[in-house]
């Protein structure tokens, strides 16, 4: 279950969901995927606890699972170089994607019996837009018709859920989860977004998708829909998290043409220590 959970929590994401290389070396400590600096420590503690309601991990749990991650990699190579590094990286995404995707897929299928609230096995128009007004509605907090800075001040989820904060995976599709990402994703460039302006966007989305153009969306057609768009997120994440084990690699190699479990362990420690913020031995959730 925890090899589980670490493979699936490393991947994470937004349309530009990972950290691309950048003369930034402040990105080789992150997972490879844009979110705040809280959700990122709720991340290492996730991850790379064994409680699953831990509120910090210290150095030495940190590193020593941190290091763990690349037992495999070790048990092959003695050493290993950029290209085995790599494409070990690459390997343990290939197989989170696959089932990733398999268990997203599943649950579009559930999400088409959910909005099909008649049951006539088929989408109509306002049920797909019922469905758009109920989730503008949980981010225009003044009920004002309107998204915007307002609603951000009156926002209480922000960027946390649940007592902590949210990380998200890679592959996954970009949900807005506030005010802020919410405006990012459908504000078009604009600093706020109408109700009239989502649900226009949202009709173009169902136009689209119905691709036999009978004004409703079968199974087939939502499913589809859905699983083009993951296809998509998923060839962007891989591209960029491609980027970033390369990155990665160059950090702990610090010039040498290969590594060692030593100098990852290494790595480990200088990336504890950039997260542990007030110098206490521990990352800890931001409450």
């Amino acid at each position: 279950m925890k090899k589980c959970i670490l493979a699936l929590t490393l991947l994470a994401t937004t349309s530009s969901v990972f950290a691309v290389a950048s003369k930034d070396l402040s990105s080789v400590y992150t997972a490879g995927i844009t979110e705040s600096s809280v959700a990122t420590q709720s991340r290492w503690i996730k991850e790379l606890s064994s409680d699953k309601d831990a509120i910090f991990i210290s150095q030495k749990q940190f590193v020593e699972e941190f290091v763990a991650k690349y037992q495999p990699l070790f048990t092959q190579y003695k050493n290993v170089d950029q290209q085995q590094f790599v494409a070990f990286e690459e390997k343990q995404l290939n197989e989170m994607i696959q089932s990733h995707k398999e268990a997203s897929v599943k649950q579009a299928h559930v999400r088409f019996g959910v909005i099909n609230k008649n049951k006539d096995d088929k989408i109509s128009l306002k049920e797909f837009q019922d469905l758009g007004i109920r989730s503008f509605e949980s981010f225009d907090k003044n009920a004002d018709g309107m998204v915007n800075a307002v609603d951000e001040t009156l926002d209480t989820k922000k960027d946390r859920l649940h007592g902590g904060a949210m990380f998200k995976m890679a592959v996954s599709i970009p949900v807005a989860t506030d005010v802020n990402s919410f405006i990012a994703q459908h504000g078009q460039g604009k600093d706020y977004v109408t109700l009239a302006q989502f649900l226009m966007e949202r009709e173009k989305q169902f136009v689209d998708t119905d691709t036999n153009h009978d004004w409703s969306l079968s199974e087939e057609e939502y499913v589809n829909e859905f699983t083009q768009r993951y296809d998509q997120n998923a060839a962007q994440a891989k591209a960029g998290l491609q980027a970033f084990y390369n990155e990665r690699f160059l950090a702990i190699a610090q010039g040498k043409l290969k590594v060692s479990k030593k100098d990852v362990k290494h790595f480990a420690t200088t990336m504890f220590k950039y997260w542990d913020k007030n110098n206490n031995g521990k990352i800890e959730l931001d409450e």
